[in-house]
């Protein structure tokens, strides 16, 4: 039934395509698989950035740790050349001498010569 008031354009019916100006879903397909690539491209990129995120925070802490186990190497390290100079001081060797191995400082210097 027609009314004789026009309708907007949106409202109208519109008429049906013609069988031949529709697209065949043959046509679809290389698109639709371009589409897909492309998806699949774009996740493994992001998945891939990820990854290197994660594996740059790895590195980073293992450098941190190595930098902290230097630092308490060096302070060691310093202890030890400390604790070298205090053992090889003068006096401290002579008290050694004389206490554990009962050496004494000679009271005249004998020179023995070997004349062959």
């Amino acid at each position: 039934m027609k009314l004789g008031v026009t309708l907007p354009g949106w409202l109208r019916t519109r008429d049906e395509q013609p069988i031949d100006d529709v697209i065949a879903p043959v046509e679809l397909v290389k698109p639709g698989l371009m589409l897909f690539c492309m998806i699949a491209l774009v996740v493994v990129s992001s998945l891939m950035v990820i990854w290197s995120a994660h594996q740059y925070r790895v590195l980073f802490n293992q450098q941190q740790e190595l930098v902290q186990q230097w630092d308490e190497l060096q302070v060691e390290w310093g202890q030890l050349l400390l604790e070298q100079g205090t053992l090889a001081a003068n006096n401290r060797v002579e008290s050694v001498a004389i206490k554990r191995l009962g050496m004494r400082i000679p009271e005249q210097v004998e020179v023995i010569r070997d004349e062959r």
